[in-house]
């Protein structure tokens, strides 16, 4: 017990500290998107790339976890070898030597599973501090925008709806098509790229309410049905890999109703720390277990390139006309905000990768997306 209290402090300590000084640093070189390329800065050193190389035993037992069994493994795996050696040397028949690899085989899957389960376990705590930090990113977000006024319901369900729909289902459909990961994977990932803004910015309530009174508003509530459609395929994809256990690793998709129903006082220090710390944290810790060079794939990176903004807003498009009421210019201004879902995407990922159903190469193409 004390062994976890200690790792975990060191891992929160690491995890929240050296993104932090990063994002701080990039923050005055005037670079948009400072927060998560400070996280991403932070995520490479203390992921296996870098630390991992440098230190690999400790980063095992601080982030990776596993320890004993992955011993337990190298040790087996060593003997096979030696037992593989002296049964070639001894002269064995090849019928003879099949059979034994094919029991090593087994032997060894059977290790493999109890050092993954391990590996789950200890990561909770992982999970646990990610999941505690996006709830306090969209709660600050929906305490930064509180646009006043009414929208029509049909039209905040239309549109929103459009605007998960259309890129999540384009990108599960590519990825799907494209790779051999298989479905769950594929909704994953369309569901990162499905959540509608966390926040409205001030020169995006401007264009929004510049195009038509209310505006804001309207795609404020817009944005809000994008993340409820996008947080239910998520929920799915979440559920196909842990059963019931998945309404625990999405309890921030759970909560974020409440968040946006109950009243809130501005909290300007939770803005700040969310900024220079969360956002950078959560982005460290989605990456801290992922090889950036081993999972590294084209195709995902691309199709999410592809679709993780322009799609969204076309997707509000669609929603804005089969209303009608708009000249096209208007709608297209309007449907402005509905771009930039960066954080929301980050949340969404980080989510799906500590539920395990977002697999590395569709992690780092939605990570990249967010940015």
């Amino acid at each position: 017990m004390q062994e976890l209290i200690i790792n975990s402090t060191v891992q929160h300590t690491l995890l929240l500290l050296v993104p932090l000084v990063f994002a701080y640093i990039l923050k005055h070189t005037n670079i948009r998107g400072w927060a998560m390329l400070g996280g991403v800065i932070g995520g490479v050193l203390l992921g296996p790339a870098i630390f991992g190389s440098v230190a690999p035993e400790y980063w095992e037992g601080i982030f990776q976890g596993g320890t004993l069994e992955h011993e337990k493994y190298v040790r087996l795996e060593r003997q096979q070898q030696a037992d593989i050696l002296a049964a070639t040397t001894l002269g064995m028949d090849e019928t003879s030597i099949l059979q034994i690899r094919a029991d090593h085989h087994y032997d060894l899957s059977l290790l493999q599973e109890e050092w993954d389960v391990a590996k789950w376990k200890e990561q909770r705590t992982l999970r646990d501090y990610s999941m505690v930090l996006i709830v306090l990113i969209l709660l600050s977000g929906s305490m930064r925008c509180r646009a006043r006024g009414t929208a029509p319901p049909a039209m905040s369900l239309s549109v929103g709806v459009w605007a998960a729909i259309v890129p999540s289902g384009l990108t599960a459909l590519m990825i799907f098509w494209i790779t051999d990961l298989g479905l769950t994977p594929a909704l994953a990932l369309g569901a990162c790229l499905g959540a509608g803004p966390w926040t409205l910015a001030t020169w995006e309530q401007k264009a929004a309410d510049n195009s038509e009174q209310n505006g804001s508003l309207l795609m404020l509530r817009c944005g809000r049905i994008a993340w409820v459609v996008a947080g239910a395929i998520a929920i799915y994809a979440a559920w196909q890999v842990q059963g019931a256990m998945s309404l625990v690793w999405m309890i921030p998709i759970l909560l974020l109703p409440l968040l946006w129903i109950v009243p809130i006082k501005q909290w300007r220090w939770l803005h700040i720390f969310v900024d220079y710390a969360a956002i950078p944290s959560v982005m460290t810790t989605s990456l801290v277990l992922i090889h950036p060079l081993v999972n590294l794939e084209f195709w995902p990176i691309l199709i999410v390139i592809l679709f993780c903004a322009d799609a969204r807003w076309l997707g509000g498009m669609i929603g804005l006309g089969l209303l009608g009421g708009r000249k096209s210019g208007n709608a297209m201004r309007l449907a402005i905000p509905l771009v930039d879902s960066g954080v929301s995407q980050l949340c969404m990922a980080a989510l799906l990768i500590g539920a395990g159903a977002l697999p590395a190469p569709l992690a780092i193409a939605a990570l990249i997306g967010a940015i």
